[in-house]
């Protein structure tokens, strides 16, 4: 067996034994349509901006769906079964304005799929060939702060935010997918490299006493793009610690692309 398929499996090891506070369980059919709604995307020219312009390399958003479970270590699992992308999204290479579809789609899911309910959102980040590539995916602060700060989304019950990075190499390469981060599956489809990573939107209440959402991780003293501290973070830096744990469907990329 290669060494990397031995790495695979013993960081998969980990994740199982390991302990973790919450945990992001994607399947496999979410998985496939934001990595898909991703690369068309970036690939595919799209209007953008004000001009209107075609462009490629734009960002992308969706909605997520699913149920939450209590894992046997006593963590909350969030399973996030079915990703609907967000068609009429303004989608642009630095930024993406979600539609209000929304509301439509959470009064008519219940419907027919009783069994699930809204968990969270994902949207992609692009990266242009001459960009250095993140060592550690990272939410914006203008990221962070439409979470925190979007009253809505505390009272819909978000909990899950997912972000895709995806960039395009000069040539084709192989590489086995790996969880460089308790968070973030890294991974490559053929000349573009992608990576998956996961947040969690704690529920709290803000300064005002009204609800709200504080998400983790927070990014590092070294971290590429810093957050803003609202006054009303010191009362929840105890959740600082918490553990945000990802699991994504790998077996898709074990053979690459072409073999």
């Amino acid at each position: 067996m290669p060494s990397c398929l031995w790495l695979l499996i013993a960081g998969l090891g980990k994740m199982v034994t390991g302990k973790f506070d919450y945990l992001v369980n994607v399947s496999e059919a979410a998985f496939q349509s934001m990595v898909i709604a991703t690369i068309e995307s970036f690939l595919v020219p799209g209007r953008a901006g004000k001009s209107g312009r075609l462009t490629r390399q734009r960002e992308t958003f969706g909605l997520l769906w699913g149920y939450e479970t209590t894992t046997a270590s006593k963590g909350r699992c969030f399973n996030v079964d079915v990703a609907i992308v967000d068609a009429n999204a303004e989608r642009g290479h630095s930024s993406v304005i979600p539609s209000r579809g929304l509301e439509t789609i959470n009064k008519a899911l219940p419907t027919y799929w009783p069994n699930l309910r809204f968990l969270g959102d994902f949207h992609s980040h692009p990266w242009t060939a001459r960009e250095q590539w993140p060592n550690r995916p990272f939410l914006s602060e203008e990221d962070r702060s439409s979470i925190e700060n979007n009253p809505s989304y505390a009272k819909l019950g978000l909990r899950v935010a997912l972000l895709l990075n995806v960039q395009k190499l000069a040539k084709k390469g192989r590489m086995m997918p790996v969880f460089s981060h308790d968070n973030t599956l890294e991974f490559r489809l053929n000349d573009l490299r992608m990576s998956l990573a996961a947040w969690v939107a704690c529920p709290v209440r803000n300064g005002s006493r009204e609800e709200a959402l504080y998400v983790i991780p927070r990014p590092g003293r070294t971290a590429h793009d810093k957050w803003k501290r609202e006054p009303w973070h010191v009362k929840y830096r105890f959740l600082d610690k918490k553990r945000v744990w990802l699991n994504a469907p790998v077996h898709n990329f074990l053979t690459p692309l072409g073999d």
